[in-house]
């Protein structure tokens, strides 16, 4: 993997990222650092915001001993599991960020995609959004399990897309970067993963720039997914009726 070589940033910003955990210690022990060798590949100063629903497996405690190490890594620790949606939704608010960036912590991601949605930033856009479903982006499919998110996932965002009549493709990944004046702006009531879609429809009826880049979206290759199917789907449409039709 290699750092894009148009997307040259700039120094004079501060940049956070926010990732949300629940038992991703050994992820976040690869990831944090390859994010660190990012920003400082590219002159730019950041702070990494971990939003941890207290997982067993010790992440918090990594957490401190990365902020420690780098001095630029803070925790934000909740004392249940309350959701990636939510994680965001309080990292974006904990955030001191000029521009915050929101990821997966499992590599689904890929961290070194960031300066593109920077350099996107920086043509004058006030939200870039990840993209799976529009040319160039791709969902990896390993098994049945994973073709079913997929399926759901598509569908999903086809039924957001047309009810909610905002031209965007992929309305519920993490994966986005956001000017701080938008967060300030854009306010949320979703406790769960609508959060993501939520955001994105109130900040196109406040007529902020939006964009769409393409991702190769990644199937986990450490840990378990967190995402149960069935609930998320009703809640998500639930949610998405409030939004649409209140």
């Amino acid at each position: 993997m290699t750092v894009m070589p148009e997307a040259t940033l700039t120094s004079t910003r501060l940049v956070s990222v926010v990732l949300g955990t629940y038992n991703e210690r050994e992820n976040l022990a690869k990831l944090v650092p390859a994010i660190e060798s990012i920003f400082e590949e590219n002159r730019t100063s950041c702070e990494i915001v971990v939003v941890d629903d207290n997982s067993p497996d010790g992440t918090s405690a990594l957490v401190r001993e990365l902020g420690m190490k780098y001095g630029n890594v803070r925790l934000l620790w909740r004392p249940e599991k309350m959701g990636p949606g939510s994680a965001h939704a309080d990292g974006y608010r904990a955030a001191k960020g000029d521009i915050i960036i929101g990821m997966d912590t499992d590599f689904s991601h890929d961290p070194y995609d960031i300066p593109r949605f920077l350099a996107k930033i920086d043509e004058g856009y006030d939200i870039v959004q990840a993209s799976r479903y529009i040319e160039g982006g791709t969902y990896e499919v390993n098994s049945f399990r994973t073709w079913k998110k997929k399926m759901a996932s598509k569908f999903g965002n086809v039924l957001i897309a047309f009810l909610s009549r905002v031209p965007v493709h992929d309305f519920t990944t993490s994966f986005r970067a956001v000017r701080r004046g938008v967060v300030e702006n854009v306010k949320t009531e979703s406790s769960g993963n609508s959060f993501f879609m939520e955001f994105l429809v109130k900040a196109h009826r406040k007529r902020y720039r939006m964009i769409e880049i393409p991702i190769a979206f990644k199937d986990r290759v450490i840990g378990k997914s967190k995402l149960k199917l069935g609930r998320q789907s009703l809640r998500m449409l639930r949610d998405l009726a409030k939004l649409c039709f209140r």
